[in-house]
């Protein structure tokens, strides 16, 4: 009995120490992708058009690693049946959590399409507004952000002296709008960063239509990504 029970228990040990093996040589399951309302995969450009959960969103979005860059984004306004009418929305709403154009309420970031430029963040939803004068590939959660005043960017000019812009107006004799060279501007969630992006340009295909007093404008080239 004490033999047979011996070997019962080497049995028992061996079996165990199989599988407590087995489980080390596994290795560890990668964290599970979030599931946007727009998934984009690697490589690959989606048609907001297309895919978008808003009916009145333009542009497209596409995916380099971790960088997505949305290109000719613009959503317009919806008539009383719910539909998108050709009138250029005022403001463009953007989640870039989702790779999406969204509704107001929904927003991250709010983009300005009038002059008046301004770009604010959605505190509603604990979102605030940072920016550093950081090359955006070089930029890091652990750099020491600029505060924006009342968590909006406007418009620089000769004419504005004390804005602190992501836009600037150069005025004449060529009156183009040129985005804000080397300035990256971070988003946070509940006081902690969350994306940055950088706005490249808002011509249509990146391109002014003519150099003195270009108006295809706003189209949205952006960059982001999300701190993690």
């Amino acid at each position: 009995m004490n033999k047979l029970f011996k070997m019962t228990v080497l049995a028992c040990v061996i079996t165990v120490g199989f599988t407590a093996c087995d489980k080390d040589d596994k290795p560890a399951q990668e964290e599970k992708e979030y599931q946007a309302k727009v998934m984009v995969k690697e490589g690959e450009t989606v048609d907001l058009t297309k895919v978008s959960k808003t009916k009145n969103s333009e542009g497209t979005i596409n995916r380099k690693g971790q960088i997505y860059s949305v290109r000719n984004f613009r959503q317009f306004t919806l008539g009383e049946d719910g539909k998108p009418t050709t009138t250029v929305a005022k403001n463009f709403y953007i989640d870039f959590k989702e790779n999406d154009g969204v509704t107001e309420a929904e927003a991250v970031i709010t983009l300005p399409a009038e002059l008046t430029a301004i770009l604010k963040s959605n505190t509603e939803k604990g979102y605030t507004l940072r920016y550093i004068d950081k090359a955006f590939d070089a930029v890091t959660a652990n750099d020491t952000f600029l505060e924006a005043p009342n968590n909006t960017l406007g418009l620089e000019s000769q004419y504005t002296p004390n804005v602190i812009g992501w836009l600037i107006y150069t005025g004449r004799p060529n009156h183009q709008v040129n985005t804000k060279t080397g300035r990256t501007i971070v988003v946070l969630k509940d006081n902690k960063p969350f994306f940055k992006f950088r706005v490249n340009s808002v011509y249509s295909n990146e391109t002014m239509e003519k150099e003195v007093q270009p108006g295809n404008y706003f189209y949205y080239s952006i960059d982001y990504q999300e701190f993690k």
